[in-house]
């Protein structure tokens, strides 16, 4: 894939000193950091779906800067600020402490909707300038999905809900060194801090058409109060690049009972095409896919893998759609509905979720569905045919699922 810069320029934007001086430990030696930030982007190509959602700096809420040793992770100095102020994207902080650090700078951590420990996991405590200096990234500095809750009316045996992922980016600076007296200055064309999105998006798309196999299909409630999409098989935490660590979710396994709520109530599916102020371009649905969902995820491979979890099924994300079948409708294992209830699919998806990426899942529904919600499948049953890439500012790949 061929890089380009975001096609938005940014000018100078200047932070006060007296702002700045109250996010850092009193040091006697200090120096200047100046940081410009920009988006990374990549061209596009066409599959079924072309819609891809517009970035830009409305999608960035806060940042927060880390100047961190390079091996053990600590954190030196630390600031958050509100790019919204200003619509230049250029950064300056004074009475830094004089060193060598590696540098990171994290968007949206600070959301609603990402959890964030001071000691490991053990507690949640939002992040601040102050309460993580001195702490060791991806140690005692955790982040991870925020927790949620199941929807109400269904089942569920053993599932910990969570929250879609927000919007995460992330950029990077090696050997970064502040000097008593003097201004580093990390801007211009070859020095800007390029922000990268760390997350996924997971496009679900569903053929509801009748089939031989599933004759009532149309009588089915797709846009009932309680229906739900979800998602299981979480990873656990995304981390920041220190050492030979290079960011992303860890290498340890997924865990099975974590299930995102993906969307629930009437709104589940999306029945038409995205606003042209939201995606550019806008098409999703067809004739035959006419429900979708578009799911902010955390990628299923650490970027050491770089590779589908293809031959790795503890990776695999698990997907689960439910619908409102009216009474007298016959499910898959023959039961019948004596009152209206709900009815679900599930199935694997074996195609891997990279950072930045739109993977396309088109799942065809071509069974009657169950009474109860399905565990995930044994390796072989789904055939998934992986086609040709598009870009979320990278890239969208489609993948059919029949359920």
């Amino acid at each position: 894939m061929k890089k380009v810069l975001f096609s938005l320029a940014f000018a100078v934007m200047l932070f006060s000193s007296c702002g700045s001086d109250e996010n850092v430990p009193v040091t006697s030696n200090t120096g200047d950091l100046v940081a410009e930030v920009t988006f990374d982007d990549f061209t596009a190509k066409a599959v079924s779906s072309t819609a891809i959602p517009v970035t830009s700096w409305s999608n960035v809420n806060k940042i927060q800067l880390f100047l961190y040793n390079s091996g053990t992770g600590s954190v030196a100095f630390s600031d958050i600020i509100d790019p919204s102020i200003s619509s230049d994207k250029t950064f300056k902080w004074t009475n830094v402490p004089e060193g060598t650090y590696d540098l990171a700078i994290v968007a949206n951590i600070n959301e609603d909707n990402v959890a964030t420990s001071l000691d490991g996991g053990a507690n949640w405590v939002k992040f601040d300038a102050y309460n993580v200096i001195n702490k060791a990234l991806n140690t005692d500095l955790f982040i991870d999905l925020k927790k949620s809750n199941l929807p109400a009316g269904h089942t569920f045996t053993g599932k910990n809900p969570y929250a879609p992922a927000s919007e995460i980016f992330t950029a990077y600076a090696s050997n970064v060194k502040i000097e008593e007296g003097k201004t580093t200055d990390l801007s211009g064309a070859a020095s800007t801090l390029k922000l990268k999105r760390e997350i996924s998006l997971m496009r679900i798309r569903v053929d509801k058409t009748n089939k031989t196999d599933a004759p009532a299909l149309s009588s089915v409630d797709f846009a009932n109060a309680k229906n739900f999409l979800a998602v299981e098989n979480m990873p656990v935490g995304l981390g920041l690049k220190v050492g030979t660590f290079a960011g992303g979710i860890y290498s340890t396994a997924s865990d099975a009972s974590r299930i995102m709520i993906a969307s629930e109530g009437v709104n589940t599916y999306n029945t038409a095409d995205p606003a042209s102020t939201s995606y550019n371009p806008t098409a999703i649905i067809d004739a035959q896919f006419t429900l979708w969902k578009d799911i902010q995820i955390l990628p299923n491979a650490t970027l050491a893998e770089a590779k589908a979890p293809s031959g790795d099924a503890a990776r695999r994300y698990f997907i689960i759609l439910s619908g409102w079948a009216p009474a007298g409708y016959k499910y898959a294992d023959g039961t019948v509905a004596a009152v209206a209830q709900p009815v679900y699919w599930a199935g694997s998806v074996k195609g891997v979720f990279s950072p930045n990426v739109v993977r396309e899942v088109n799942m065809t529904i071509k069974s009657k569905g169950y009474p109860q919600i399905p565990n995930p499948q044994p390796e072989g049953e789904l055939i998934i045919e992986v086609g040709a890439p598009e870009n979320w500012n990278s890239n969208i790949e489609s993948e059919p699922l029949d359920v």
